[in-house]
This record gives C-alpha cells, structure tokens and sequence, in this order.
C-alpha cells in the first residue's frame, strides 16, 4: 500500500467521525457556546503548562472540530489558525466561530503542507492529544512547525506517550506489549468501527492506519529541526479511558488504578525556535 492509499482510508474514517463528534455524548459544542469562557477539557489540562497567551499568534495543527483552538483564543490569543485534512471538520470549525462570534482562520489540507497552506510565521504552534499518531515522520512533522514558528515562537505538544501505543488494549491490566514502540514505514493497521467519543453509532470506514514515534525520536527530531527543547513531561494520566480498568479521579482524569507510574500515557513537549 502507498501513502496515497492510508491517507484515503484515514481521511475516509475522520470524515465519518465528526457528525458523532458532534453529536450526542460527543465533543459537548453545545455547551461550549452556552459559557463564553469554558474550555475545551484538553486545553483545560494544558492551561498550566501553557501559560499566558495574550497576544501571541497561534497556530493549532490537525485542529479536528475547532473546540480546542476556541479554548486557545479563550485563553487570551490573538488569533488562532487552524488546519486539519477533514473537510468536514474544517467547515464546522468555521461555522463554531461563527456561532462563537470570534474570529478564526482555517485552513483544509495536509499538515506537512501547512507552511505554504497558512503562509506566515507564529508565536505558538500547538498540537493536542491525537496528533501525530498519523503522519509517518515525526522528523518531518517537526520540521513543519519549526517553520511556522517566529524567532523565539514555541511548540506545544503533548499526546499519546509512545509506551502506552505499544499496550494490547485488550490485556488491560497484564500490560502486555503488542505494537511497535518506535517508527516504521509501514504503519500500524487497525480495524475498529467505534471512535472514543459519541453514542456508539459505528463508522462506515472502519480502517485506519496510525505510526508510533518512540521517546527518542520526537526530541532528536525537534533537535534536528532547529528547536531547543525547554521541557520535556510524562503524564501518568489519560482524558479518556484508554483501558477499561482504568479510574477517574476528581479532575477527569483517567488513570491506572494500581501503580500508575508503571506506564506513561501521554507526554508534553515544549521546544523554541533561537530568536
């Protein structure tokens, strides 16, 4: 199979995602518009981290439904941008900042195509959990925002810790390893007609294709794109459950209910590029 083909299947699977992302038991938009200041429960937990962004420029890469690059303006941005593959996404993230009354810009296409796609340099780059699990070189995803950033600009990301990609999500709490930790060419092929957030109607396109990206890689990787890694995060902590095992405590976080610190779930990578 080629790129051209994954790619396909890919996009197939999210364009059936977003009307259930938007409906019942999904991304909750509804409730989002209802309270101008509400935050997306992504960026609710990047908000620490993140720190102020009053009048910073933001890009937010495969931005998906838009409720997050709405939390990132809520936050104090300047302007946000968004880019995603789904067309389908895309038009219903423009018609959320319509609804929102706030200004956005978005963009359809390939996130390796964002530097000629949005055309100008930002203060922060930002990506959230469920990113880069579906591009191919995490070399060259690096690449791409390191060109986005102005001199002295910021990548934000956090997601899916390489180690918890690697678990049989059927063993639970056996924790047994079954897909690859680090990356290959030919990516992981799964079949699965149910997405993680909705009412349980199945998608139509129910194969996909995602890469792992060991530890190693992401920072070597920024390292090579020019960018000084400022920090470097392991959370033992999930926003959804990722096992069935797992516990929520009051935060809405979604953790293992015995010795959590045996597995990483998700990680947060800050890096700059040299003024």
């Amino acid at each position: 199979m080629s790129w051209e083909r994954w790619r396909a299947d890919n996009l197939a699977g999210w364009e059936d995602r977003v009307p259930i992302h938007t409906g019942p038991q999904g991304y909750d938009v509804a409730g989002l518009l209802a309270e101008p200041m509400r935050l997306s429960a992504t960026v609710r937990h990047d908000r620490d981290a993140l720190g102020p962004l009053h009048g910073l420029e933001v890009a937010h890469l495969q931005c998906h439904l838009g409720t997050d690059t709405l939390s990132l303006l809520r936050l104090g941005a300047a302007s946000v941008s968004g880019l995603d593959f789904s067309p389908s996404a895309i038009a219903h993230c423009r018609s959320l900042f319509e609804r929102a009354g706030v200004p956005g810009r978005f963009v359809e296409g390939d996130v390796f195509d964002a530097v000629r796609l949005l055309g100008r340099r930002y203060d922060l780059v930002y990506a959230s959990i469920g990113a880069i699990n579906w591009i191919p070189s995490i070399g060259r995803w690096l690449a791409v925002a390191a060109a986005l950033l102005e001199p002295g600009g910021r990548l934000y990301l956090r997601d899916v810790h390489p180690m918890a990609m690697v678990v049989d999500p059927t063993t639970d709490l056996e924790l047994r390893l079954r897909f690859p930790y680090g990356e290959r060419p030919e990516p992981v092929t799964l079949h699965d007609d149910q997405t993680y957030a909705g009412d349980g109607t199945p998608v139509a396109h129910a194969t996909t294709h995602e890469w792992s990206h060991g530890l190693g890689e992401i920072v070597q990787g920024a390292l090579d794109a020019g960018l000084v890694v400022r920090g470097l995060v392991e959370h033992y902590y999930t926003e959804w459950q990722m096992l069935e095992s797992m516990v929520k405590d009051d935060d809405d976080r979604w953790h293992l209910p015995v010795a959590p610190e045996r597995l990483p779930l998700l990680f947060t990578l800050q890096a700059t590029r040299p003024g």
